[in-house]
């Protein structure tokens, strides 16, 4: 748009002003083009050997994918007749008969085939584990201790090994004793994390829309597969200082109960619990989705000013009366917010995305030349569908989104873990055959193969 290139050409405007600061924007624009380039840039974990034993549990497969792209190589490690996790796709579409996610999470992996229950195999595990940094592996607790493969007998062959065991409830209390066979499921993390009880519309809503409601996509395995991946990196740390590897515990529902920590603030300061809020915020506002005349947009308003210039920009300053500081905002009375709301609501409705952007902006720029920075900086954007952020100009230039051209799977495109100047992450092939790579991984790590 041309209005947004004439801001953005104000707004820089005043640092071009001091001597010098044109050379030092075009050394740092040059800079941040660079970054999106991974050519000739090391990887930071190209020495690390992870071996990738989740088995139905795309917590552990995603965990291991995120090591993959730093340039770990990972060993996907499955029975002959394949990961079940290989068919869970949505409505069942797949390519070739690999589902859709299998297919996004096997970038960078080398795909071998174990029968882990016989002795051969479990010989060839441990040749591998002895020359392995990390382990992920996502079996019922104990199970792979029974096996004569668990943490107690690797670390004695190998006492470097980083093991990470994700479980639904984890490797001790009675409760990880009781229910150790239940096999991991989203779903039933997000619901014994305490957040899907907050998740939902208004209680007052008739039913069923005042139900809970659930993440649309795997949200507790992401945050599973985070904290796996953290807890990985940090043992390796440890590890590259002191040698010593450690086993690194995680319980699905424990890394997604982590994203629960500001309700339980709110419902200490109001001293009740937190009811679920729909598209409300408990402390901020405007702070959400706002329909517009030709779709969503989101604005969120973060100090007193920015409030104050929503307002001012909307046509609304009537109400700042009510509304003058954030303590007014937090409030436990969900009539008087959804009457602040519906202001907002009604006010966005009579414009278009372009209409607001533009008013938005245009007072962003004067606040950002003004001397005294108290005129708010309300932010607005245009909520996208999944295929408008394919499409959008913004990640073509980050590089954000990677196409690959797979001479089984054809050409599909898979998303890039954020940008790094020195040891960026990369895509640098996909392999999802099940044992694709069993020749190369036999011979390298001198495997055994037949009877």
């Amino acid at each position: 748009m041309k209005g947004v290139k004439n801001i953005k050409e104000r707004t820089y405007s005043r640092y071009l002003q001091k001597k010098g600061a044109g050379k030092r924007i075009s050394e740092w624009s040059q800079f941040l083009t660079e970054m999106t380039s991974a050519e000739g840039k090391p990887e930071a974990l190209e020495n690390a050997v992870v071996l990738d034993l989740s088995y139905a549990n795309f917590a552990g497969i995603m965990a291991a994918s995120f090591l993959a792209e730093a340039g770990a190589e990972v060993i996907k490690v499955e029975p002959p007749e394949g990961d079940p996790s290989r068919v869970m796709s949505p409505f069942g579409v797949n390519l070739k008969g690999v589902g859709i996610p299998y297919l996004t999470e096997s970038r960078n992996k080398r795909h071998i085939t174990l029968q882990l229950n016989e002795e051969r195999d479990r010989e060839n595990l441990k040749k591998m584990a002895v020359k392995a940094d990390v382990l992920i592996e996502t079996f019922a607790p104990g199970e792979m201790d029974s096996l004569g493969i668990g943490y107690r007998q690797l670390s004695e062959l190998n006492p470097s090994l980083v093991y990470v065991a994700i479980t639904p409830y984890g490797h001790f209390t009675s409760k990880a004793k009781k229910f150790s066979k239940i096999p991991w499921a989203d779903l039933t993390s997000q619901a014994e994390s305490g957040l899907a009880a907050l998740i939902g519309d208004l209680p007052d809503t008739p039913e069923p829309f005042n139900w809970p409601t659930r993440a649309g996509f795997y949200a507790a395995g992401y945050a599973t597969a985070v904290g796996a991946a953290g807890g990985a990196l940090v043992a390796l740390f440890h590890q590259r200082i002191t040698g010593e590897g450690q086993m690194v515990d995680i319980a699905s529902a424990d890394a997604y109960a982590s994203c629960v920590g500001f309700p339980s603030t709110i419902g200490y300061v109001w001293k009740k619990p937190r009811p679920r809020y729909g598209t409300l915020d408990y402390g901020l506002c405007p702070y959400g989705f706002f329909k517009c005349q030709d779709g969503f947009i989101a604005i969120a308003c973060f100090r007193d000013q920015d409030f104050r210039a929503a307002l001012k920009i909307l046509r609304l300053w009537k109400l700042e009366e009510d509304w003058r500081s954030l303590l007014d905002r937090i409030t436990d009375d969900i009539d008087k917010v959804k009457e602040l709301n519906r202001k907002i609501e009604e006010a966005v409705a009579q414009y278009t995305y372009k209409e607001i952007f533009e008013k938005f902006s245009a007072y962003s720029v004067k606040a950002a030349r003004s001397k005294w920075r108290g005129g708010g900086l309300p932010v607005t954007t245009k909520m996208l569908t999944p295929k408008e952020v394919l499409e959008s100009e913004h990640w073509r230039v980050r590089h954000t989104f990677h196409t690959i051209n797979h001479p089984t799977f054809g050409i599909f495109t898979v998303p890039v873990t954020g940008k790094m100047s020195k040891t960026p992450m990369r895509i640098k092939w996909v392999s999802a055959n099940v044992g694709e790579d069993n020749e190369y991984i036999f011979k390298k790590y001198g495997l055994k193969t037949g009877a």
